[in-house]
């Protein structure tokens, strides 16, 4: 009995010395394109360094490699990590409004943020001369940020693709202001700036114009 436990110990004691275990290895993971996201906003694409990866992460190169076979991988593995650590709530309780309310102050903070803007311009700036970055980018677009959009819309009873032209609508909306900022440099948004833009643009996009007029639409000139 006595050398059945001290069996079990060493084993143990193996283990722990030897291959991490399946959470070891995923906070390992985590911690790779934690640091590759930095590198990347940092440094952009062409300018990030596997190397320095490595390095952040206290892992080798080869690790990264034998995860990723190149950088349009790994740059694509960090933004599918960035968009389901803060997916868009999707429970589908309340009316279409609260919904759209809720899915716009969520994506239009979480776009505000610093490092989200940093590798937006990647994007915009390296796209030409990397066009696979565009492929990426527009993949985690239509998957992370279209696709709820669109899941909210046809639960309301819009068919499928007219909910995509208003999904699309609706994004391109909520994200001008954003845009300017990647652009043409503007300021962050601040809280209050965000929730009213995004009551402006959810009262546009389900009432027109002219449900944004203290005007009567029945009375105004052709």
């Amino acid at each position: 009995m006595i050398s059945s436990e001290a069996e079990k110990i060493e084993e143990g004691a193996k283990r722990r010395v030897g291959r991490p275990n399946a959470r070891e290895a995923e906070l390992k993971h985590e911690a790779m394109l934690e640091a590759a996201l930095e590198e990347f906003s940092s440094h952009g694409f062409h300018g990030a360094s596997v190397r320095s990866i490595a390095e952040r992460a206290g892992v080798s190169t080869r690790t990264v490699y034998n995860r990723y076979t190149d950088k349009v991988a790994l740059f694509e593995a960090c933004l599918e990590m960035s968009a389901i650590r803060h997916h868009v709530p999707t429970d589908g309780k309340g009316t279409l409004r609260e919904q759209l309310m809720r899915y716009a102050l969520h994506v239009s903070s979480r776009v505000n943020e610093d490092r989200q803007v940093r590798l937006a311009r990647i994007i915009f700036r390296e796209c030409i001369s990397f066009p696979q970055l565009e492929e990426v980018s527009r993949r985690q677009f239509e998957r992370f940020q279209l696709e709820p959009l669109q899941n909210i819309l046809t639960a309301h009873g819009f068919a499928k693709t007219q909910a995509t032209t208003l999904a699309e609508f609706y994004v391109a909306l909520l994200l001008r202001r954003w845009q300017n900022r990647i652009i043409y440099n503007e300021k962050a948004m601040t809280p209050a700036q965000i929730r009213a833009n995004a009551e402006a643009v959810t009262n546009l996009f389900l009432n027109g114009a002219s449900g944004m007029s203290n005007e009567d639409p029945s009375t105004r000139k052709a």
